[in-house]
């Protein structure tokens, strides 16, 4: 036996034999040897396909079978927390359970408790640090994957404080780090407390190259000349497809994603085998008719575009369909790099450019670029990867060479001492009872990656001052009370931690409710969707009038003042949010959201999500502030924006395998409440368009289940989640 395969566990070895693994990468040996298996922290700052993962899996079943204690995996992106949990799963016969959570901040999933392996977003694990369980001293290993997303101003905060929780809370927890673009890695390490195995090694050598008119240079000088057909990246795709490869090309927006694969398509046409099935999988996954069919031409020439817009099924669907190499391109959004595994021959980074709203185009960072040419290399089908950037001149060419190809990935920098960051993380720490006094908060913080990067020669008195700044506002807003040095969490300030919301954003919505009078569907959409959470439609001016004339009322209605031109672009951007969100619950079908609105499926579904939390945090503030019918409006618009449906559809929607059409089909043919799908007969519901008989039969059982239970009528019984003041 290999010396270093006899250092696993028992159960890690087991994993490794099943796999038919004779030998570990070698950035997987050093892991090893630096004491992975014996309890050390460590960071992996190692190559895409190095073995990163595969290492966690081993580290957490051998936490659950060979030493007893449970192990968390947290990842950026749901998709990414049920691919993962599916690999380790796949090994749960040697004695643990798996369980995933990915949202419901504001509650604590109960399967986790009972749960050996648990695999969660960064929100979900920061959210059970707030409410520390019981179980979560059973907790012996952390696995924080793509750590630098610390970088990230939004989630980066999240990340960091779960880590500096996860160590006041569990004291000397084995901490293990993954990234593959870390220019920084030791100074990341040594805030862990960890050993750093930082290796550029990889399976697949990578080769990266700008093309010109033509023509590919590649950095160690060697050209390669490509018969051109149509633009660069036909160009390209045609001669990687040609040669029995595939391609993965990046495109900055949606719509150049779109418009780059209808063009790919059309020059990869009769170099492939139609693949109908993935096809007709494509048109029968997608909510949206016109979205499924278009790209389901397209996948027929073998080529497909991916992107956020695009509900998870035909996501799915098109990433086992490039696995499978029924599809030979796809064209993806830079926003989907980090958590797209699909490896490829060649990678191809159509735009390096991105629009940032309010800012403008701007170059993509560098780290982003590494992790999109990561991509490029199939193990076992490639002796070389290939990452190529388009470039429109020499010129241009050559910077793309010192920028991207021989530059440094920028440094992670943690933005924990950011003012809007330190308002949360000081009222969190406070509230979930990390900090009791102000010395505490300021130990909190002082804890944090920020405080070590500061260089200043005053950052000690500077955090001083700017903790009391912060725990002042908390005290002038209601959520904290401050008695000499020590800080108290108020009853709002315990409701608002443990509804997972930002102070500002708790904030906003108390004025709000308390302004609104008589509130309608758009109210109390445009109150949860002003979050900062919450993506918005952008607001174009000569041509959203119509937005101008609906702000008007709501802002009047909600007590809304606006005195600079960025308050009142928001605010515009959040009632056009809002009155696409009022047509969505509306049953305004999907396809007519998409030309009114720039609105598919994969939004809805992140809109969706969001107001499950949201919406349901709103109605408990307004529930705390005693005004049951503002609680009992935002819950019906959590409902409604949730399943895109009218009231009256609430109680059916809650039938499995009942969406909104189905459940509108229902309705129109009599079967308005579950005691009429209860008391129907199989027959009945077959007649009904969209329902079959396997399914008339589930649906009908589970009526009968759910009045059992004590569902009735009412919507609010649907109310698993639900608000305090609504009645039963």
């Amino acid at each position: 036996m290999d010396a270093v395969l006899a250092e696993l566990p028992d159960a890690a070895l087991k994993v490794v034999r099943r796999r038919g693994i004779t030998s570990l990468f070698p950035p997987q040996e050093q892991a090893v040897r630096a004491g992975l298996f014996r309890g050390r922290s460590l960071l992996l700052s190692t190559g895409t396909a190095s073995g990163k993962s595969f290492l966690a899996e081993l580290l957490l079943i051998s936490a659950a079978v060979d030493w007893g204690v449970k192990g968390i995996l947290t990842v950026p992106l749901r998709s990414l927390a049920y691919e993962r949990a599916g690999s380790i799963r796949m090994h749960s016969d040697l004695g643990f359970d798996v369980a995933v959570s990915t949202g419901e901040y504001d509650s604590l999933d109960g399967r986790l408790g009972k749960s050996d392996v648990m695999v969660l977003t960064y929100e979900k694990l920061d959210s059970i640090l707030r409410r520390r369980p019981r179980w979560l001293s059973s907790v012996g290993v952390l696995v924080v994957d793509e750590l630098h997303y610390i970088n990230d101003p939004k989630r980066g905060p999240t990340i960091e404080a779960s880590i500096m929780r996860a160590r006041a809370a569990l004291g000397d927890i084995q901490i293990l780090g993954l990234s593959a673009t870390l220019s920084n890695a030791a100074e990341l390490a040594e805030w862990l407390g960890a050993g750093l195995v930082a290796s550029d090694w990889r399976p697949v050598p990578l080769r990266e190259g700008v093309y010109v008119r033509g023509r590919i240079t590649f950095v160690d000088g060697e050209t390669r000349a490509l018969d051109a057909q149509g633009g660069p990246v036909e160009s390209l795709v045609r001669d990687t497809v040609a040669s029995g490869g595939q391609a993965l090309v990046f495109a900055s927006t949606r719509a150049s994603a779109v418009n780059l694969a209808q063009r790919v398509s059309a020059v990869l046409e009769g170099l492939c085998d139609p693949p109908v099935d993935v096809a007709r999988e494509v048109e029968s996954s997608s909510p949206s008719r016109n979205l499924g069919e278009r790209l389901a031409k397209m996948v027929m020439r073998c080529a497909a575009f991916h992107h956020a817009g695009l509900d998870m099924e035909t996501r799915n669907v098109v990433e086992r369909g490039f696995r499978r190499g029924d599809i030979r391109a796809v064209v993806a959004t830079t926003t989907l790099a980090a958590g797209l595994n699909l490896p490829a021959r060649r990678v191809i980074v159509a735009e390096y450019k991105r629009y940032e709203p309010g800012i403008g185009w701007e170059d993509m960072p560098v780290s982003d670029y590494k992790q999109m040419a990561g991509r490029a290399g199939r193990p076992g089908l490639d002796d070389v990867g290939e990452a190529v950037l388009v470039a429109s001149d020499g010129r241009e060419a050559g910077y793309l060479f010192e920028r991207y190809i021989r530059g440094a990935p920028e440094p992670v920098k943690s933005k924990m001492l950011l003012g809007y960051v330190m308002r949360a993380q000081a009222l969190s720490a406070v509230a979930s009872g990390y900090a009791r006094t102000v010395d505490d908060v300021e130990g909190f913080f002082r804890g944090s990656l920020a405080y070590g990067q500061s260089s200043s020669q005053h950052k000690d008195s500077a955090l001083r001052s700017r903790v009391l700044s912060v725990i002042e506002e908390l005290e002038r807003n209601g959520f904290v009370e401050l008695q000499g040095s020590y800080v108290y969490p108020t009853s709002l300030g315990r409701r608002v931690n443990e509804l997972y919301l930002d102070p500002d954003t708790a904030g906003r919505y108390l004025a709000m409710t308390r302004s609104l009078g008589d509130g309608a569907l758009e109210h109390y959409v445009f109150i949860v969707a002003s979050s900062d959470e919450v993506p918005k439609l952008r607001f174009r001016k000569s041509g959203d009038r119509w937005v101008q004339r609906v702000a008007s009322r709501l802002i009047g209605d909600l007590g809304i003042e606006c005195e600079d031109y960025e308050c009142e672009a928001e605010t515009m951007s959040t009632v056009k949010t809002a009155v696409a969100l009022s047509d969505w619950a509306d049953e305004v079908p999907e396809d007519t959201l998409m030309q009114r609105y720039d609105l598919a499926p994969g939004d809805l579904k992140t809109y969706s999500d969001l107001f499950d939390w949201l919406g349901r945090a709103a109605a408990r503030l307004a529930d705390y502030l005693g005004l049951e019918h503002h609680a009992r409006g935002f819950e019906t618009a959590r409902l409604r924006v949730m399943y895109g449906v009218r009231e009256e559809l609430l109680e059916l929607v809650q039938l499995p395998g009942v969406g909104r059409i189905r459940a509108r089909a229902l309705y129109n043919a009599g079967f308005r409440t579950l005691d009429d799908v209860a008391s129907a007969r199989v027959r009945d519901l077959v007649a009904v368009r969209g329902i079959g008989d396997s399914l008339a039969r589930s649906i009908i059982g589970e009526a009968r289940r759910l009045l059992n239970m004590g569902h009735r009528r009412t919507f609010v019984r649907l109310r698993r989640i639900g608000v305090g003041v609504l009645d039963t």
